[in-house]
């Protein structure tokens, strides 16, 4: 099957479990507050398991050239977001919710899962560089201008837990040791639970509010078109322009994986920070869950255009 359509049919099988939870909260066996609760299990015990499974692999020489490779594009776009994102903010298009909205994307909670089931486990490996440089900047960056601080608080950016399963799988993929068997087991348990755990959240929160007004919040539309389409293209003929792939095309599938980050909805950690700090959250997480349900079309479209200049 066309991976395009493979990441269709995969997205759609996880939409379903949203519907789930939709069901659970809508028929009274759960309230939508618990989603809260549970969302926070996927950020702070499941995604760290995720980051260090997809550490644990053989560092071979064209891993460790894939993974730099991935690396330093992941951190060139998301910093190239980050200008578009406050260049727009000056000019009074969006606000600071919105900007983090368009900057920052659901690449780990959703991403992976997906990379894992159309791409196979080993290339999970190389999704992993956009979600660390994205936990640098989201807890750094993000984390100031949604706190209205410029100080960066690092001792609160080293605790996050997120951050610390980074360095013990970098620290393990460094020294080539492997977690011993049944901690291992239990890691990758863990982390191949992460994709229906977000999807029954994301499910859990749509029943908790109305569907009519979160399909009609109009303010949703521009900034999803600018997530899920502007900026993935801005990015795309860059890259295309570059001239960089025919060069090396050795990091064609490097780089596709990294596209798929790129082009998914707005991070679910948004509405968490801006209900931290007083921002208004509500926007954030419609943008979220509207989010998530369109970047079935999207991202394949997405996935379909690098493939059509590159492949």
């Amino acid at each position: 099957m066309n991976t395009s359509l493979l990441l269709m049919n995969k997205l759609f099988s996880m939409m379903l479990i949203a519907a789930v939870g939709f069901t659970t909260v809508r028929t009274g066996l759960l309230d939508a507050e618990d989603s809260k609760r549970v969302a926070k299990l996927s950020l702070y015990a499941l995604g760290p398991c995720l980051i260090i499974s997809a550490l644990q692999v053989e560092l071979t020489p064209e891993r460790l050239h894939g993974y730099i490779a991935a690396l330093v594009f992941s951190l060139l776009v998301q910093t190239g977001f980050i200008g578009l994102g406050s260049l727009l903010r000056r000019l009074g298009f969006i606000n600071v919710v919105e900007e983090m909205s368009v900057i920052y994307t659901n690449c780990g909670n959703l991403i992976l899962p997906i990379i894992s089931m159309t791409m196979g486990p080993e290339m999970v490996f190389y999704g992993s560089a956009y979600q660390l440089t994205f936990n640098l900047l989201f807890w750094t960056h993000c984390n100031t201008q949604m706190r209205g601080d410029s100080r960066i608080i690092w001792k609160d950016v080293l605790r996050n837990p997120n951050v610390i399963a980074f360095l013990i799988g970098i620290f393990l993929l460094l020294t080539g040791i492997p977690l011993p068997g049944p901690v291992g087991t239990a890691v990758d348990m863990m982390a191949s639970a992460i994709g229906a755990v977000s999807m029954l959240v994301i499910g859990m929160s749509l029943a908790g509010g109305s569907l009519k007004e979160i399909m009609t919040f109009r303010r949703a539309y521009p900034i999803l078109l600018i997530r899920l389409i502007i900026f993935p293209l801005l990015a795309l003929g860059v890259l295309y322009v570059s001239g960089f792939l025919p060069r090396h095309p050795e990091f064609i599938p490097v780089l596709r994986i990294s596209f798929l980050a790129i082009a998914a909805p707005p991070a679910a950690n948004v509405p968490q920070l801006a209900a931290l700090y007083d921002r208004d959250p509500v926007p954030a997480g419609i943008y979220n869950m509207l989010g998530n349900l369109f970047c079935i079309l999207t991202i394949p479209l997405i996935d379909l255009a690098f493939s059509t200049l590159f492949l």
